[in-house]
């Protein structure tokens, strides 16, 4: 299935050829760490506005945010930022901010400049966040964002593994990883070995979060 570009109103428009199938997120919302006057709020990167920005006060620590209410595989990402350092971070809200995965930093040199940061995300990254951070002191501008996610499974849910060639696959259920490389171990419940990580449930008699002992671990 083809990639989609998400362009965020109500509902998710297919770029690529015009289609009647329309894809809705159950929700998301959007934040920033100040905003410097009313009118400069989060929301202005997402209405296909270049001219309407979201603005924060000048300082250090600025970040954009957007949530969703569900996990998406996030391919890349498109942004307009004015400059400054940056970092895009793709991260899931019931872990620490620690664990989000750096997609990309970006230096961009003259403040007053307008710049369209594509950002990739090689392999694409499981996440419901995603965050762009000022890494250096300075107001951060952020007038457009777009998104770009695998395509939907065949059953109609996010999907669980892009391929090189950016399309939507599952692995068997007795493999896992980015290119379907590994084997899940045989201590695993047959169809528990997720797609991703190889973790599962166990068999009797199999320990481990990959189900990779047998009998009790031993602890020195």
């Amino acid at each position: 299935m083809e990639f989609q570009w998400i362009i965020f109103e109500v509902f998710v428009i297919l770029l690529t050829h015009f289609s009647k199938e329309v894809l809705s997120f159950d929700g998301y919302n959007v934040a920033q760490s100040s905003i410097s006057l009313t009118q400069n709020g989060p929301a202005n990167a997402l209405d296909n506005n270049n001219r309407s920005c979201a603005v924060t006060n000048y300082g250090k620590g600025n970040y954009w945010r957007i949530q969703f209410n569900q996990t998406l595989m996030v391919d890349s990402v498109e942004l307009r930022l004015k400059g400054g350092n940056y970092t895009i971070e793709v991260g899931n809200s019931l872990k620490k901010v620690s664990d989000r995965h750096v997609c990309a930093s970006e230096h961009l040199p003259f403040f007053p400049s307008k710049y369209t940061v594509n950002v990739s995300c090689k392999p694409a990254v499981r996440g419901d966040i995603i965050a762009v951070n000022r890494v250096d002191s300075g107001s951060l501008t952020l007038c457009d964002f777009k998104l770009r996610v695998c395509g939907l499974s065949t059953d109609g849910e996010p999907c669980p593994m892009c391929t090189v060639d950016s399309t939507c696959r599952h692995c068997d259920q007795s493999h896992y990883g980015a290119s379907c490389e590994h084997k899940c171990s045989p201590g695993c419940v047959p169809g528990s070995c997720d797609e991703l990580t190889g973790e599962c449930n166990c068999t009797t008699g199999f320990t481990g979060t990959h189900c990779q002992f047998l009998g009790e671990p031993c602890l020195l």
